[in-house]
């Protein structure tokens, strides 16, 4: 007999947030909360930086940063295991992309690709902290540093991992936050730029003069959006009906329920910044960002608990690809990452013992058609992207779902109990 396991995905935040965004639109505090600017004081604070500036999403903080400091025509490297839409957000700042292959076991940024990569007409770099784990920050800053290079690090899955006493996004000119639906900070749109120069701050905030408020109803629609999948995605909910009708859309290829969750289905080149992207934070989200600030260690606490159960269970697999295991917080676990050549069996068999994961939705930009101006052979980038799956860490993920994860894959290797 099959039994139900619980999500793949839960969001962050609490039900209560959806009700926030839904009935605060309109009123006079929501026009006129001091919210934001409270939001930037405790985020620089927060995590050891200059300044910080909110963002309407994540890809407009790397698109603002980008434009406040590289030339226009100049080069910056960056990793091609990323959303396309930061490859568009490069493009639409007037800057060329190159990119540099990644780590096999980390899927970041190989140190040594960038150094191969510079030249003359090269500006910056930018780094991914993918799936919470931070960069070789000591060899990419002394890159940089000895190359006269801006450094821009997008730790949208990063929020909270820390080295030593330093913070993702606080070891070079930028750190570029998100804020979205499936992040461990969740305000359904949103983001954050920490800055340690007062020039790029004033740099950036003159970019954002001609921006308005964010709209109410592409908020709202967010937010509908996130109740609905909070409800679907609740044990009880979960447990007795989604599952099993996704188990089934996957297992009979039924397409018009498997696209719903997948991501990147269709990506386009876009040359021009959206209209639509010049937006502002709301006031309302700033609230909920604020109130879960306090929660990111706790749940981090967890996310390194779940993800040591999934190192020590299957670090014995050849066939698998682990990423390093960490217990000291440069590894945040935003999910927990595994390669495996046969994935879509993998996949399968998992489904078919009445557990859920995720394929990485993610893809190896450097070799998608709609960039092939700037194409550059990565072939780790493009094996990573075909092979890794994501399991699940979020804090209501117990451990005990966790280690039912391990015992379904072993199973598939042929491994047998550990």
């Amino acid at each position: 007999m099959t039994f139900a396991p619980l999500s793949r995905y839960r969001l962050y935040g609490r039900t209560a947030d959806y009700w926030k965004v839904l009935l605060r639109f309109g009123s006079s505090r929501e026009t006129e909360d001091s919210a934001i600017q409270e939001l930037e004081k405790d985020f620089a604070q927060r995590f050891g930086a200059t300044s910080a500036i909110a963002m309407p999403q994540n890809r407009v903080g790397v698109h603002l940063a980008i434009r406040a400091l590289v030339r226009p025509g100049k080069k910056i490297i960056l990793s091609p295991y990323t959303l396309s839409d930061v490859i568009n957000m490069v493009v639409c700042a007037g800057a060329v992309p190159v990119f540099a292959d990644i780590d096999r076991r980390s899927s970041n940024i190989d140190p040594n690709e960038i150094e191969k990569l510079i030249d003359e007409d090269t500006d910056a770099v930018m780094v991914t902290h993918l799936h919470g784990l931070i960069c070789d920050m000591d060899r990419i800053v002394d890159i940089c540093t000895r190359n006269n290079l801006a450094l821009i690090e997008d730790a949208a899955q990063a929020c909270g991992a820390h080295l030593g006493d330093r913070y993702a996004g606080t070891f070079g000119d930028a750190g570029v936050f998100s804020f979205g639906m499936y992040k461990n900070v969740n305000s359904f749109y949103g983001g954050m730029v920490l800055l340690k120069s007062a020039e790029i701050d004033v740099r950036i905030r003159g970019s954002m003069r001609d921006f308005d408020t964010m709209r109410g109803g592409a908020l709202r629609k967010k937010a509908i959006s996130g109740m609905l999948t909070d409800v679907a995605t609740h044990p009880a909910v979960f447990r007795i009906l989604t599952y099993w009708v996704f188990r089934y859309a996957y297992l009979n290829n039924v397409e018009a329920l498997n696209r719903r969750v997948r991501i990147e289905d269709d990506p386009r080149l876009k040359r021009e910044f959206p209209t639509s992207y010049r937006a502002r934070l709301r006031p309302v989200q700033a609230r909920l960002v604020l109130n879960q600030l306090d929660d990111i260690e706790t749940h981090l606490e967890h996310r390194i608990d779940v993800a040591r159960i999934y190192s020590e269970g299957l670090s014995d697999i050849d066939d698998l690809v682990l990423p390093p295991f960490f217990d000291d917080g440069r590894h945040g676990y935003l999910h927990y990452p595994i390669q495996a050549e046969r994935r879509d069996d993998l996949i399968r068999h998992m489904v078919q013992n009445g557990r859920d994961v995720a394929i990485q939705h993610l893809r190896d930009c450097s070799s998608l058609d709609c960039f092939k101006e700037w194409y550059r052979d990565c072939p780790v980038s493009r094996k990573t992207a075909s092979e890794l799956i994501l399991l699940p860490t979020y804090p209501q993920y117990t451990l005990e779902e966790a280690r039912k994860n391990v015992e379904t894959i072993r199973s598939f290797f042929g491994a047998g109990n550990k």
